[in-house]
């Protein structure tokens, strides 16, 4: 995310790296910029992730494209919580 301070919302957490970082890359080729909080110990533990699951954040202003998105991709079912 480039720029100034920005209002951010969490839009799906995920229990692997790999997904997060699939999801991520489907958002930059839409054009939504994100950022992907995973500790997993830079992936050496990835046992870490179920306990805190790693977070894909966008700009408030990006919320509404970035989860229509990622439930037409199947990454969020039902009822997004995040």
């Amino acid at each position: 995310m480039t720029g100034g301070r920005s209002d951010t919302k969490i839009v799906a957490r995920f229990h692997y790296r790999h997904e997060g970082e699939l999801a991520q890359g489907y958002l930059r080729d839409a054009g939504v910029e994100s950022i992907l909080f995973v500790d997993d110990a830079g992936g050496a533990d990835c046992g870490l992730a179920f306990v805190n699951p790693g977070r894909l954040v966008v700009r408030l202003e990006d919320e509404e494209q970035a989860v229509e998105l990622l439930r037409d991709l199947g990454f969020l079912e039902g009822e997004r919580q995040p």
